[in-house]
């Protein structure tokens, strides 16, 4: 969930799977979506969603062509959640992204057959299914919103 605190930060909800404690973190908007009134303004909002989408698809394609929209946003949780040190399940990230369990699984499955993310037991407590990010998937993702962002800038 998100709240609108000031026009420059938005805070965001995290919410920790194992005991369903939540902590926010504030997240920044650029600068360049407020209009002179202070309000974000749709059109560039879309504008620089829409430019994010194709530069992340242009930057991916050669390495992963088969990452869609939801894969990204697997991905992007998990990056978000690993720097947090926030544990993801199947379970926390079909909830997330409102889809069936048994779908959720799939991409997970898909996701871990290209090396992009890994299962892990986290020994305190003992928990299954914990997911994180690969190495080779941290650097996907790292360098692809270090290209967004460039781009991003230009606008």
């Amino acid at each position: 969930m998100c709240e609108r605190q000031d026009p420059l930060f938005f805070e965001v909800d995290i919410v920790d799977p194992k005991d369903g404690e939540s902590e926010q973190i504030k997240v920044s908007v650029p600068d360049i979506l407020l209009n002179n009134q202070h309000d974000i303004d749709p059109v560039k909002t879309a504008a620089l969603l829409l430019k994010s989408r194709a530069v992340r698809l242009e930057h991916i394609r050669d390495s992963q062509p088969d990452i869609d929209d939801m894969s990204w946003h697997i991905l992007l949780s998990l990056m978000v959640s690993m720097n947090s040190e926030q544990p993801v399940t199947v379970e926390y990230l079909a909830i997330t992204h409102d889809l069936a369990p048994n779908t959720m699984a799939r991409y997970v499955k898909y996701l871990n057959s290209v090396g992009l993310i890994d299962e892990y037991v986290d020994a305190e407590p003992a928990v299954k299914g914990l997911l994180k990010l690969t190495a080779s998937g941290d650097a996907l993702i790292s360098d692809t919103l270090r290209k967004i962002g460039h781009e991003l800038m230009n606008i």
